[in-house]
């Protein structure tokens, strides 16, 4: 979806994909590029999904520019806006205007949809989802590429170990290393782990990430380098428990068909993070969620009488919380 020049802008994007952090980059791409030929304080239109009338955003679309040659016009959260209002969307897509450049947001499209089909009939689709667990250090090696520094391979994967793979935290800490090293040309792994040391207990959200995921392997995984790396098995037991808390209330939410944004509002979450819980919560029934509490409770009693051996008790438990259960 490279755009170099104003031709080359599409009347109307589909932009979709699991992380955030590369559809918020994608969105400021574009906005950037119509803003060299619109002033967006007159010609700029934001909807959101949850609640906006797709007539509305369609007139948005057709209004002619104000003393500029593009209109830009954003929907998030397309994907949750009703079935009536994305069929809207999909006759204006057929036919947009050329004044303007309309872009959706979703987390989900189905690439059998007849939005997906039309956005895609002129080219405008993308998707973005979260690199796989090998490509991390690859994307790290371009994110620093992005920032102007050169990393070493090395330095990437200690970076990935280190932090885990929630992008936004691994931008943060690559932001912090750019400064620690300072007119360094290439920043090897001992600038990494120099930088990165105290940071590593924040992967402990991989493995809260994984335990919602319900993938047992990764989690296991997470736990060995979590112990590795120092973590007291007692304080990830707490983490997980805390995890498992904000996910019963927001399983009980959903349940009484709560919306995201009341669950956000409620449970106090940000924006990404009410857009995870929302999905993990969807995995587990509440008798299960319920049950695991009660287990963790048991299991730290087992824990801090040394009743058997402690890794292996916790990995049990987390095993039998990740198995889908019947």
């Amino acid at each position: 979806m490279a755009v170099t020049s104003i031709e080359d802008l599409k009347p109307v994007y589909l932009i979709f994909g699991d992380e955030e952090l590369l559809l918020e980059r994608a969105l400021h791409r574009l906005r950037q590029r119509v803003g060299e030929v619109a002033d967006l304080d007159f010609n700029f239109d934001m909807f959101d999904g949850d609640s906006a009338d797709a007539t509305a955003v369609v007139a948005a679309a057709n209004t002619l520019p104000f003393a500029s040659e593009r209109r830009l016009v954003v929907v998030r959260n397309v994907d949750r806006m009703r079935a009536a209002d994305q069929a809207i969307l999909t006759e204006y897509a057929t036919d947009p205007a050329p004044t303007a450049c309309v872009v959706l947001v979703a987390v989900k499209m189905p690439k059998n949809s007849r939005l997906y089909k039309a956005v895609d009939g002129s080219g405008g689709v993308a998707e973005y989802r979260s690199p796989r667990k090998h490509e991390l250090p690859g994307w790290v090696v371009e994110l620093f590429a992005s920032k102007g520094k050169r990393v070493s391979r090395d330095g990437a994967e200690a970076l990935v170990r280190a932090v885990g793979r929630d992008l936004r935290r691994l931008e943060t800490e690559a932001d912090k290393i750019i400064a620690y090293a300072g007119d360094a040309s290439v920043i090897e792994r001992a600038d990494v782990e120099a930088m990165v040391a105290e940071t590593a207990p924040v992967s402990v959200f991989d493995l809260l990430n994984a335990i919602g995921a319900r993938e047992c392997a990764t989690a296991l995984e997470r736990l060995d380098d979590l112990l590795g790396s120092g973590e007291q098995l007692l304080g990830i037991h707490a983490m997980a428990v805390r995890h498992l808390r904000m996910l019963v209330s927001v399983k009980a939410m959903l349940d009484r068909g709560a919306d995201r944004a009341t669950i956000q509002r409620e449970v106090g979450l940000q924006n990404w993070q009410a857009a995870a819980a929302v999905e993990q919560a969807g995995r587990f029934g509440a008798a299960e969620l319920s049950g695991a509490l009660r287990d963790a409770a048991e299991l730290e009693g087992r824990l801090k009488s040394g009743q058997g051996d402690s890794r292996v008790l916790w990995e049990v438990w987390l095993a039998g919380l990740c198995r889908a259960r019947v």
